[in-house]
């Protein structure tokens, strides 16, 4: 009886479960925020000017993705809030994942009201956390080298997404 050697059986082994994971992801994946769908319906709660205007920024900039958005909440809540302490400006969270743990069916948006922000600033913040539902993580200067996204961990960042982000979001979702 042949017995396999360990190195190739090892081989065989990574090769397996290579094949039986999900397809590579763009180099900025966010792993931890998978949205469930391609479809996200967004609301607002108790928005400053300012924060409504981020959100529907947003909006807009996913609607240039392979993400479909409407109005009326059920997947993405949008909230302002004033929080001091943080030196963050704002963030996404998952809410409520599925059952299987596997994606996100509603996520919360905060915007920290506490901080000042320019108006160009409100639109990075909407376009970067809108992002991050999208499954789109941080970009460094090493993967966005013209600074033309709005996913650098900055509020100095780009108002849009680039090309970079749009196939990111095409193949992480």
């Amino acid at each position: 009886m042949s017995r396999t050697p360990r190195p190739l059986r090892i081989a065989l082994i990574a090769m397996l479960f290579a094949s039986l994971t999900s397809p590579a992801h763009a180099d900025h994946d966010d792993s931890s925020f998978d949205p469930d769908n391609r479809n996200q319906a967004v609301k607002g709660y108790s928005l400053t000017v300012k924060g409504q205007g981020a959100m529907e920024w947003g909006k807009q900039q996913l609607e240039r993705s392979v993400i479909t958005t409407s109005w009326g909440g059920g997947d993405l809540e949008v909230h302002d809030y004033k929080t001091t302490g943080v030196t963050w400006a704002a963030q996404t969270r998952c809410k409520d994942w599925n059952a299987l743990w596997t994606s996100c069916d509603v996520f919360t948006i905060q915007f920290n009201t506490a901080q000042y922000h320019s108006d160009r600033e409100w639109l990075t913040m909407g376009c970067h956390e809108f992002g991050h539902t999208a499954d789109l993580g941080h970009r460094k200067a090493s993967n966005d080298t013209d600074n033309n996204s709005c996913m650098r961990s900055t509020t100095a960042a780009h108002y849009k997404f680039d090309t970079h982000d749009l196939n990111a979001i095409k193949a992480g979702t």
